[in-house]
């Protein structure tokens, strides 16, 4: 059971988090806060010294006291890691079992969020969980930017060093570690274009913000205009029925008999779903290699996941190493390209 000083910490802390008191805002004074809590002086000031001892706040005069408004990485050594993600997934489950190793490694214990549902806003929830209960190292591979960035920007504040990995791109607040996306489509595209496709199809899918998408149709589309070659972007929405996603696939096949083509998949789910079993004249591309994409004869390009796992937990470690000094960085890993 936590002792009142430690409550009084928590609950401080929690209010910050869900903005009830911003970066650089004004927070009462240890009369004002002990008189609105029942808490005594003497309790709270042990709080507040060790919120401004972890620099969740400053104290001075004659500014008062205030929440710190400057990104700072949590320093010391690495000790547990959070990790937020979905599962069962098979690309998350490869960097599950990446980020244990590290961790095994460093002697670290590995803190397994996993969101109900699969949302943005579920992963910030336990992203707050872990962080108020003293996780002070996360990484997230992002559902969806469904979230308030604001409150992992307070995260940082509070002293919660960040990696976002792949989906999503956080901002100054996290570092990121993630594919290259462009090169990954273009690699797909010389691919199909040296193997006789005229015409080029790319299909994503709607109703999923994430910015892995959006790079991977803009470098689609900056390739078709760089070169002159024909292309089409399809949007398939996420509750396409069975019976449409087989109509395409025999339209998109049709088509490559006339002209010859090649359908590019924004990643594997999204080509397994929409060809259960290879097309006849059809070229496939995506990105992500699956056993199921491998059996549609189907190039694609394989993500590095345990490199990418150790990248993530050694930027951990370097922001605990720069501490005030830490700046975002951003790391991106080349794919490998396998070929049918």
């Amino acid at each position: 059971m936590r002792n009142l000083t430690e409550q009084v910490r928590a609950a401080l802390a929690e209010e910050i988090l869900a903005g009830k008191y911003s970066p650089g805002d004004r927070l009462p004074s240890e009369r004002e806060y002990a008189a609105s809590t029942g808490a005594s002086r003497v309790t709270v000031r042990r709080a507040y010294a060790q919120l401004e001892a972890a620099g969740i706040i400053a104290r001075s005069r004659p500014t008062g006291t205030r929440v710190a408004d400057t990104f700072r990485a949590h320093s010391g050594v690495l000790e547990n890691v959070g990790l937020i993600t979905t599962m069962p997934h098979e690309f998350s489950g490869r960097f599950v079992e990446a980020v244990s190793r590290c961790c095994r490694e460093l002697d670290a214990l590995l803190v397994l969020g996993i969101p109900e549902p699969d949302t943005g806003g579920e992963q910030l929830k336990i992203a707050m969980r872990m962080a108020t209960r003293g996780v002070k190292d996360l990484i997230v591979w992002g559902a969806d930017r469904g979230f308030d960035f604001r409150v992992f920007e307070r995260l940082r504040i509070l002293g919660v060093n960040l990696v976002f990995f792949d989906q999503i791109l956080p901002g100054n607040f996290a570092d990121y570690v993630g594919l290259d996306n462009r090169s990954a489509i273009r690699t797909l595209m010389k691919r199909a274009r040296s193997r006789g496709a005229e015409n080029m199809f790319f299909v994503n899918c709607s109703g999923l913000d994430v910015d892995t998408n959006a790079e991977r149709e803009e470098a689609f589309r900056e390739f078709i205009a760089e070169t002159g070659c024909r292309g089409e972007v399809r949007t398939l929405p996420r509750n396409t029925s069975p019976a449409e996603l087989r109509r395409l696939a025999q339209e998109l096949d049709a088509m490559s008999e006339k002209v010859p083509s090649a359908v590019i998949g924004v990643n594997a789910p999204v080509l397994q779903s929409l060809f259960r079993t290879p097309p006849v004249h059809a070229q496939l591309c995506c990105v992500d290699h699956t056993p199921a994409v491998a059996a549609l004869g189907a190039a694609a390009i394989r993500q590095p996941i345990g490199s990418m796992a150790e990248a993530a937990v050694s930027l951990l470690r370097e922001q605990r190493r720069k501490g005030e000094k830490w700046r975002a960085v951003v790391q991106r890993f080349p794919g490998e390209l396998v070929e049918p």
